[in-house]
């Protein structure tokens, strides 16, 4: 049954906030909010362009419509064109008729945009920083957008931008979890997961399968002698010799601190030979000419048939333990209690970092119009404890906002919004309300 074309903005977000349970791909995340987008708003030309952080410059990342062969895959300079100023500026941008408004002549003919009648733009942020761009032009209706149409959109940009971050996170972990840090190849966890899928691919297609270990011989008599830096660049070294090595659809990985493994799928154990010889010769010469210290390399070549892939098993943890331990969280239903109460468990052991203080600062209640100064005697990184100078009239549960100067070296200044959770006479508790992941000033203020 054809999905029905949303009626209102709030349809549309329903529909992308729907989409955030199952989507982890950040692409078809992108992709899904278009398609909300085109229905609802019927452009004529719809695209999502990403801002490159280094140089600020715009890439159309995803277009629909009647100007996608003309754009798609282009890329936009900093600061030109409807899309380069609502990224620049971080505001959003309406023009209701191009032939009325002098900004579009002057500021915002492009190829792009000739012959336009009317254009919406909004950005794309993470908190105060754009990160993409998301643009509208002419409707197949004939219409002209509104202000009632951007306040919509805006709504819309709002969502989508939860919704990427969702998805950008779960990307984030994942390569966290399944990269090694210092190399960037994938490690332990990868290398298992890859080889289960080869062994399968081995014995279903009779198709043979190579692997070469590349073992950095008394790795712990270098990092004693040269010191773990430059047993890191050596590491670094290796990791990129194997990338440059081998084919694109093999898989380098670092499967131990001093062991890396290249999967060869579709590879007789002779040709995986000869590339190991290519490999080690290209690490003699890489370290001769990066002046490392000496160290040697131990290659070993593993190869198995659909008759055997015993040799294969032998190098690889296939168990399914391994492999589900990341996927398992994907299950909200099943973790959301156990990752909740962990989350407790933290919060609960952050309350011992308290320590007493005489700070000064002063409270504001933004309900009762009530303020005043107070003497800050303790200070964690869940809440504060202080003293009025005068009487209060701050009831349990209030919500108020406290300054406080800390007498670091910076003499930082921390605001914070804050629940009432305890009072006695003048003495006032209070919970932050806002809750950080993690405060930096008043972290590394409170381990002094």
């Amino acid at each position: 049954m054809e999905t029905p074309i949303p009626s209102s903005a709030l349809d549309v977000i329903l529909g992308i906030s729907r989409g955030l349970s199952h989507r982890t791909s950040i692409q078809k995340t992108l992709e899904e909010i278009c398609v909300h987008v085109e229905r609802f708003f019927s452009p004529r030309h719809l695209a999502f362009l990403l801002v490159e952080p280094d140089t600020g410059d715009l890439t159309f990342n995803h277009v629909v419509g009647e100007k996608t062969d003309l754009v798609s895959g282009k890329k936009l300079r900093k600061g030109t064109g409807l899309a380069g100023w609502v990224a620049e500026t971080g505001d959003p941008l309406l023009i209701e008729d191009t032939a009325q408004d002098p900004r579009f002549a002057t500021h915002f003919l492009t190829a792009k945009t000739k012959g336009c009648a009317t254009v919406m733009v909004v950005p794309i942020k993470s908190g105060d920083l754009v990160y993409g761009v998301m643009e509208v032009i002419d409707t197949h209706r004939g219409e002209r957008f509104t202000q009632s149409d951007l306040a919509d959109f805006m709504a819309i940009a709002e969502v989508t931008s939860v919704a990427l971050e969702r998805s950008y996170y779960f990307q984030a972990m994942r390569r966290m979890a399944e990269t090694d840090q210092l190399t960037g190849v994938p490690n332990k966890r990868s290398f298992d997961r890859y080889m289960e899928r080869e062994i399968e691919v081995c014995k279903r297609y009779g198709t043979p399968s190579s692997v070469i270990t590349v073992k950095i011989d008394n790795l712990r008599r270098l990092n004693e002698e040269y010191g773990p830096s430059s047993v890191d660049k050596i590491i670094q070294m290796l990791a990129s010799v194997l990338a440059e090595e081998v084919r694109k659809v093999d898989v380098p990985c670092r499967i131990a601190s001093d062991k890396f493994a290249v999967i060869m799928p579709n590879t007789a154990k002779p040709a995986a030979l000869d590339v190991g010889q290519r490999i080690n010769a290209k690490i003699t010469q890489q370290s001769a000419t990066r002046q490392m210290p000496f160290f040697s390399v131990t290659l070993d070549v593993v190869s198995g048939v659909q008759d055997d892939v015993a040799p294969l098993i032998a190098i690889c943890d296939t168990s399914k333990t391994a492999v589900q331990g990341f996927r398992k969280f994907r299950n909200v239903a099943a973790n959301l209690m156990l990752l909740l109460n962990e989350e407790r468990q933290a919060m609960e052991r952050r309350q011992y970092y308290r320590k007493n203080v005489q700070l000064a600062g002063n409270f504001e209640n933004p309900d009762t119009g009530e303020s005043g100064d107070f003497l800050l005697e303790n200070l964690s990184l869940n809440g504060v404890g202080f003293t009025t100078l005068l009487g209060h009239r701050l009831t349990r549960g209030a919500l108020i906002k406290v300054r406080f100067r800390l007498d670091d070296s910076r003499r930082t200044e921390v605001t914070r919004l804050t629940r009432v959770k305890y009072l006695s006479d003048r003495y006032v508790g209070c919970q932050f309300a806002d809750q950080k992941s993690y405060d930096s000033d008043l972290g590394f203020y409170l381990m002094r």
